[in-house]
């Protein structure tokens, strides 16, 4: 029986693992798109004479939109070689809206973000939404009045993963959840930057686990059980990491519970029933 809590405890880990994982390919994506998004910037600081003229077509550089009062109301233009942008302003040239593409090689990437500091929200002048899409797939981001991300979400781009991160104005993952080929799972942290709850499911449900953390980010609690309900057992354990108590059951063998000391000698147990 305590094989088989073992054995429970060890996929519940290998969950976890594959969560994690889906954080950094979250995190990875948004971070990407962060990065795209000083396209638009570019272009909005990036004043060009127009270089050609005719009754059909205009060749520029650069656009300045206006409204009937003369007012600038967007600007369309281009950054170097490779980056195209569109900027909404307010009548007092905050930013509202900017989006954007920039075509290079392996590095092209698109998006969008929203200001404020403007006639539609009180700020700054930061980026507060962006969403947007290069090689390592699309993201969006909610961020503070400090610039800091406080919502992350992505998906790969093959598909196979994908996920949402809420952080703190510290940058630390409070909370999560996500999905890929190797199971679905969430999990938890404090204000110290270390995960306190994680819970998984494989991705055909033949298992489903949770772990409990203390502060120093070691085990307390393992939960686990296959998906057919022919197994279930739980793990306590001290701060050393060795396993306390145990109790399990299988349909097999029935069920059972036992206590050890903290060397891992088995000080009591309850066999299974007959």
């Amino acid at each position: 029986m305590d094989s088989q809590i073992c054995a429970l405890a060890e996929r519940v880990a290998r969950l976890e693992k594959a969560n994690r994982a889906m954080k950094v390919i979250v995190t990875v994506t948004v971070l990407a798109m962060a990065a795209m998004t000083s396209t638009p910037q570019l272009l909005a600081k990036t004043v060009k004479k127009m270089a050609a003229l005719d009754a059909e077509t205009i060749t520029t550089q650069r656009i300045n939109l206006v409204n009937g009062a003369g007012q600038i109301v967007a600007v369309l233009g281009t950054s170097g070689n490779s980056s195209a942008g569109l900027v909404f302003v307010d009548a007092l040239g905050r930013w509202l809206l900017a989006l954007g593409a920039n075509q290079n090689g392996n590095t092209s990437s698109a998006g969008l973000a929203v200001y404020d500091g403007n006639t539609i929200q009180p700020g700054n002048g930061v980026i507060r939404a962006a969403v947007g899409i290069n090689a390592q797939g699309a993201g969006l981001t909610a961020l503070d009045g400090k610039g800091n991300p406080a919502l992350v979400s992505g998906v790969s781009a093959d598909g196979t993963s994908a996920g949402s991160d809420v952080m703190d104005s510290n940058g630390y993952s409070r909370a999560g959840f996500g999905n890929a080929a190797n199971g679905s799972g969430f999990f938890a942290g404090d204000s110290n930057n270390v995960t306190r709850y994680v819970a998984g499911v494989a991705p055909d449900g033949t298992e489903a686990g949770t772990v409990t953390y203390d502060a120093t980010g070691k085990p307390q609690l393992e939960l686990g059980g296959a998906g057919d309900g022919s197994a279930n057992g739980m793990l306590a354990l001290d701060g050393t990491g060795q396993d306390r108590f145990d109790a399990g059951y299988t349909s097999a063998g029935g069920g059972g519970a036992l206590v050890k000391d903290s060397s891992g000698n088995v000080i009591w147990f309850a066999p299974p029933a007959e």
